[in-house]
């Protein structure tokens, strides 16, 4: 992991073959960063923990369609 210390205003550049990710400090306060993020196209920017939300929100998706495909069925094997 790379770790660096910027100041409001800011920045960092990813470089990557498909275009590049910058990212700014645009407020830093009482312990909380703001940050701007632009990124190319096709790139879907997320909130860590929205991730594993949307990863659980999944999974009981997932289980709940397994049941009712097992219902369809007419088993509960398993």
């Amino acid at each position: 992991m790379l770790v660096l210390s910027r100041k409001k205003n800011e920045g960092i550049l990813i470089k990557g073959k498909d275009g590049d990710i910058r990212i700014v400090v645009i407020e830093a306060d009482k312990g909380k960063i703001r940050l701007g993020i632009e990124a190319p196209k096709g790139y879907t920017i997320l909130r860590e923990e929205l991730l594993s939300e949307i990863e659980a929100a999944n999974r009981g998706s997932a289980l709940h369609d397994l049941e009712k495909v097992k219902g369809l069925l007419g088993g509960s094997n398993g």
